[in-house]
């Protein structure tokens, strides 16, 4: 029985001392020593205990008794430390602490030390000798130190469950089984300290601390809660505010924290164990296929409340890579989802806004000029949400005579919009048919020199249109702006005008009129540079490419030229949004020439440029 004994209390000593040491090469925190000092002191305990057993000699027993006390009085104000770290109370050990609990230690080793004063704390009855187990009688200290030590250890053990019942529910059971472990010894010692049955001979408590110092080091190191992560996860979970829920991988409520029983209005009792899609009947929560017609809005669940959720589904896998439920959380984001409501909301508004503004730019519908054809575009640039500054307006003057007008203002927005309203309607103010369109521009050019800021600038063609017998005689004024181009009915594309100062910059513009007409089956093409400037990311859909389009379509109607021209410029633009705002406005002759040719181009006639304006321009 003995030998038996003996080697229980070596291989007790053997494995603690093992376990001592692999927590002392993974120590990663202050617990995580204490830990190793409470093994350290176990494993001394039954090492000692173990040689006690062997020896036969009374005085040897005696020393080997008096050594293992060496473990027995470290094993409760280590295990007190190791608690209040791996609770979050490391800063209540401090070194005053320490010392305080190392004076019970030390007053029962000097004790044990004087021959005197050693059966104070234990001894070895007479008839020892002769007796293969002897019970082994206890002095008063012995009882004062049992005392101190259960105390000490029962303060720990209650401050460690409390700690571990704010744990979420899914780590309790770990917790308990923690507390479990730890309390073996604590009853292996009181039933050998009571002489309780057999008991009384041989005391297990360091064997029964091999149970004990495995479990302690599988859940600090294995389950990695050496830094409170149960506490803290249990923690979190249970006060977050977005739903979480855990299916095992049959698809059934495992667990539930407290928001995800709210929203689902009942208890977690009522609802582990239920299938999920029986709680919520919905493809992104249990995780179903979406079908072919349901969109992103489909991860979105109301739950018949006023309030709206993403549902986030993450499976969850074991170490050999199976799946093995899944982790569903419930984000709220009802404000998120209003919000970009409201935006959406101001965003059509201000594109309806800037829609109804930009209209007001252009005539509702062009008029109708005897002998003439007429056709208009306008392509805002971007998605159409800002006002730009491109116009055209078409207006009689009286009698056979009709004003043209295609301008741009620079910059973009309200003020834009503001210069351009005011050009416009001023210049329709100031037109009249027995005056030249440069003379009328500068008047105009006065106008928003006085009322508009300073860094506003306008360029504009205008021109007069004479019907005739003949065709339509016009006379043609460019501020600042690009030269319109003809479409002769052979073909043939040619600029026409002399480009002059744009407007609102300098105090006398420079500005020329140019007369030419147009017979029967020309076209005039006024633009403004959003036609001439989109670009496939390397070259500009300059004038030659407009002169070019123009005179592939030379028989065709000004309204098919028109539509020609922006296919073309979004085409080679590669984008449906442009970069620039686009306007055209077109005249075309009617009637059919009578030396009809086929359509060639020609390269275009140099425009006479009496004043250059680089970058003025908008």
């Amino acid at each position: 029985m003995l030998p038996l004994f003996a080697a229980l209390m070596t291989s007790a000593g053997l494995v603690l001392a093992g376990l001592a040491g692999y927590v002392a090469w993974r120590r990663g925190s202050r617990s995580g020593l204490s830990l190793a000092v409470l093994l350290v002191a176990v494993a001394w305990w039954g090492l000692c205990y173990a040689v006690e057993l062997t020896v036969h000699p009374v005085p040897d027993k005696s020393l080997w008794g008096d050594l293992k006390y060496v473990g027995i009085c470290a094993v409760a104000p280590a295990w007190f430390t190791f608690v209040l770290q791996y609770t979050g109370r490391a800063h209540v050990v401090t070194r005053g602490l320490v010392a305080l609990l190392a004076v019970e230690p030390v007053v029962v080793l000097t004790l044990l030390a004087d021959h005197a004063t050693h059966h104070l704390v234990h001894s070895y009855p007479a008839g020892a000798a002769g007796e293969e187990l002897p019970v082994v009688g206890t002095g008063p200290v012995f009882w004062v130190h049992l005392a101190y030590s259960n105390l000490l250890i029962l303060v720990a053990t209650w401050v460690f469950v409390a700690s571990m019942v704010r744990l979420a529910r899914t780590y309790r059971r770990m917790a308990y089984v923690l507390v479990a472990a730890a309390l073996l010894p604590w009853v292996a010692n009181l039933l050998h300290n009571f002489e309780v049955g057999p008991f009384a001979r041989i005391d297990l408590t360091p064997f029964a601390f091999i149970l004990t110092g495995g479990v302690l080091v599988w859940g600090v190191f294995r389950e990695r809660l050496v830094n409170l992560l149960p506490l803290a996860r249990g923690a979190v979970v249970d006060s977050m505010a977005d739903p979480v829920l855990v299916v095992d991988a049959f698809g059934r409520l495992v667990d539930v924290n407290p928001a995800a029983a709210r929203l689902l209005r009942s208890t977690r009792a009522d609802l582990v164990g239920h299938p999920l899609a029986a709680l919520v009947p919905h493809p992104a929560v249990t995780g179903e296929p979406l079908g072919p017609d349901e969109d992103e809005w489909d991860r979105l669940l109301s739950l018949g409340t006023d309030r709206v959720y993403d549902v986030q589904r993450r499976t969850l896998a074991d170490r050999a890579g199976r799946a093995a439920g899944a982790l569903v959380v419930f984000r709220d984001i009802t404000d998120r989802v209003r919000t970009e409501e409201r935006l959406q909301q101001l965003l059509t508004e201000q594109s309806r806004v800037a829609a109804a503004l930009q209209a007001s730019m252009m005539p509702g519908c062009l008029p109708d000029i005897p002998g003439a054809e007429l056709a208009s575009r306008f392509e805002p640039a971007g998605d159409g949400s800002e006002i730009g500054g491109d116009f055209f307006d078409v207006f009689a003057l009286g009698g056979d005579c009709w004003g043209l007008v295609l301008g741009d203002v620079s910059g973009k927005g309200a003020e834009a919009a503001a210069v351009t309203a005011q050009a416009r309607y001023t210049l329709r103010a100031l037109a009249d048919a027995g005056e030249a369109p440069s003379r009328t521009l500068r008047r105009l050019h006065d106008h928003l020199l006085s009322t508009t800021p300073v860094e506003t600038h306008c360029t504009v063609v205008y021109a007069l249109a004479r019907h005739t017998p003949d065709g339509i005689d016009l006379t043609v004024c460019l501020a600042g702006h690009h030269p319109p181009l003809v479409l002769r009915h052979d073909g043939s594309v040619q600029p026409v005008g002399v480009l002059g100062s744009t407007l609102g910059l300098f105090e006398d513009p420079e500005l020329h009129d140019a007369r030419f007409r147009l017979g029967a089956g020309d076209l005039m093409c006024l633009f403004t540079d959003g036609l001439v400037e989109a670009s496939d990311g390397t070259d500009l859909f300059d004038a030659d490419r407009v002169s070019a389009v123009l005179g592939r379509h030379a028989d065709r109607s000004a309204e098919e030229t028109a539509a020609e021209l922006v296919g073309a410029a979004r085409r080679f633009h590669r984008s449906d949004a442009l970069a620039d705002d686009l306007a055209i406005l077109l005249l075309r002759v009617q009637g059919a020439p009578t030396d009809r040719r086929p359509a060639a181009l020609t390269t275009p006639a140099p425009v006479k440029q009496p004043v250059q304006q680089p970058g003025l321009l908008s």
